[in-house]
């Protein structure tokens, strides 16, 4: 009976192994790559974008008060749109929940800054651990400078991407890649938004030219 069942069980794990080589899964940067090219990607990013900019106005319509200072507008606007993008990321990436954690430190930052502050501070004190502090950065800036060329690059890269910093190369090349790849599709969003309005307004001014020159006839 043994005899009998074994060559059965044997076609049976043969037939997963085929299943399982013609499925093959994507790597996870294909994938992510074909998520930001296609069109519902930018339609749920233009969204984000869109309700990001009304908050960020209605905002600044608030807070025109003397006693609060104006705020950047195109600072704002920028800050505005990386983070829609990480937002539309859904937290997926590094650099998605690095824009994201310093979205939230800015505002407790804009917060602190319009609390009332004591009219005299005490003035900064420089103690020796200040001064071991800075004898180290110089220590490292030299370390630095004596890297191989690659690694130096590596490094770089690393400080372009948010939160690639003390990652491994294999991390940073799949993050730049969805960075790279995110930022692209941000631009055809942000210029497809720029002509509708463009458009938009061109039609209304159209609309008026007509009308006055309908009255004057």
């Amino acid at each position: 009976m043994e005899s009998m069942n074994q060559p059965t069980s044997i076609g049976y794990d043969q037939s997963r192994r085929k299943r399982k080589k013609k499925q093959p899964s994507p790597p996870p940067s294909q994938s992510s790559v074909q998520i930001w090219r296609s069109e519902k990607q930018q339609q749920i990013y233009s969204t984000n974008i869109i309700q990001s900019l009304r908050e960020l106005r209605i905002n600044a319509v608030a807070d025109q008060s003397p006693s609060l200072p104006p705020r950047g507008g195109g600072i704002a606007v920028r800050d505005a749109a990386y983070r829609s993008l990480a937002v539309t990321a859904r937290g997926r990436t590094l650099w998605s929940r690095a824009i994201l954690s310093k979205a939230v430190k800015v505002k407790l930052k804009f917060r602190k800054q319009n609390r009332p502050r004591n009219s005299n501070p005490p003035p900064p004190t420089i103690t020796g651990n200040n001064r071991l502090r800075k004898k180290r950065a110089t220590v490292l800036r030299l370390k630095a400078k004596g890297l191989p060329a690659v690694q130096s690059k590596v490094k770089l890269l690393s400080r372009l991407i948010p939160g690639c910093r003390k990652q491994p190369l294999p991390v940073i090349l799949e993050e730049t890649t969805d960075y790279i790849v995110a930022m692209e599709m941000q631009i055809r969003a942000l210029n497809a938004i720029i002509s509708a309005v463009g458009s938009g307004s061109s039609a209304a001014e159209a609309g008026d030219d007509g009308e006055e020159t309908h009255m004057l006839g």
